[in-house]
């Protein structure tokens, strides 16, 4: 995913403490942004959502709730498209080898939901060889 190809109206660099009040602040930054470029109500809570899981996944899954490892959040915005770029600093994941939630043999396993959540509300996702580094973007439908 190429970031830099875009003309973008905001965006926003930082790296915090592995916290989620911290991070539900972030989203409610961006979310904010987004309401002012009247993306719909649907589009609203697809980025809200896949915000909400990657942040989550990088502290709790990433970096283990550890508040001395830090979130490297990016993200970038116009009227048309929402980039992301989460990155903690764990040992990171391998995607594909993440179980099926909706598989009736791993219905009753919690993990595996943020993934396939993620996937459900973007339009593009990446991560890294590693698996520590998460890029999304989200088109606008309209």
């Amino acid at each position: 995913m190429d970031s830099d190809a875009q003309v973008w109206n905001w965006s926003k660099d930082c790296s915090f403490p592995s916290n989620m009040n911290i991070a539900h602040d972030l989203i409610d930054q961006v979310m904010e942004q987004i309401k002012l470029s009247q993306w719909n109500n649907k589009e609203k809570f697809a980025v809200n959502m896949a915000l909400e899981e990657a942040l989550v996944n990088a502290i709790q899954h990433g970096n283990g709730s550890d508040p001395t490892k830090q979130v490297h959040f990016s993200c970038r915005l116009n009227g048309q498209r929402i980039y992301v770029r989460v990155e903690d600093e764990g040992s990171g994941f391998n995607p594909n080898e993440v179980p099926d939630p909706t598989d009736p043999e791993h219905i009753m396993i919690a993990s595996g939901r943020g993934v396939l959540l993620i996937k459900s509300f973007v339009s593009r996702i990446q991560w890294n060889e590693k698996g520590n580094v998460l890029e999304f973007e989200k088109e606008r439908e309209s």
